[in-house]
């Protein structure tokens, strides 16, 4: 089995532990969104390929200060079309070694999703350091990630998938967190109302409770 490069996704998210990903897209309010983030202290934003719509607002952030990155990437095509559009980083919803090995080939970074141990196992022997647990609160919380990342000391986790601002203390406790994703700092009503100062003061508060959280849990590791 080819081995992928091992990007690595801590590296990117070490001053951003927490992924926003903009799943309701909207072309026309996405240039001032992406301006609102990085002021709120943003540097990168997942912005989902779920609507036919996402691929324009790629390519309308193409000269955005943010780091780009796609998800829901599912087909090895749409990882051809993100490397005309310049789009570097890619996240999958789960572990699939045709993708992978396209993502090699194309020289996208991809954090493959995976829900199981055996599916963190195939990652990591085909290079990944990273991967992201998906969705992580139906599979059961943090207390599924602290179980099945007690045997995989090789791996390190993003979770995304019903993550919220009040769960957050409880995934961040766990050394093996990365980072997480979610949507609550990009609620759709003040998109729509075009409440940008709104939207700054919520991602700005929720990110600053990520680096905190986040911080804690490395202070307490090295302490130990």
């Amino acid at each position: 089995m080819s081995q992928v490069l091992p990007f690595d996704w801590s590296s990117l998210l070490a001053e951003q532990p927490l992924l926003p990903v903009w799943a309701n897209v909207d072309v026309a309010a996405a240039p001032k969104l992406a301006e609102t983030l990085y002021e709120a202290g943003y540097k990168v934003l997942e912005v989902t390929l779920r609507q036919t719509q996402s691929w324009d607002v790629l390519q309308c952030l193409q000269n955005s200060p943010l780091t780009l990155v796609a998800g829901s990437v599912r087909h090895p095509d749409q990882l051809a079309r993100l490397q005309l559009l310049g789009v570097r980083w890619a996240v999958s919803p789960g572990w699939c070694p045709v993708l992978a090995a396209a993502a090699e080939q194309s020289g996208i970074h991809l954090l493959p999703g995976i829900s199981t141990p055996g599916e963190a196992m195939q990652a990591s022997r085909m290079g990944y350091k990273q991967v992201k647990l998906f969705p992580a609160a139906a599979l059961g919380g943090s207390a599924y990630l602290q179980a099945i990342a007690a045997p995989l000391p090789e791996v390190t986790f993003v979770a995304t998938g019903g993550v919220t601002q009040e769960t957050m203390a409880q995934w961040f406790a766990l050394p093996q967190l990365v980072a997480v994703g979610g949507s609550w700092m990009l609620p759709d009503a003040l998109i729509q109302q075009q409440d940008w100062s709104a939207i700054q003061t919520l991602a700005k508060a929720s990110l600053e409770n990520a680096k905190a959280l986040r911080q804690q849990t490395l202070y307490q590791e090295v302490a130990i």
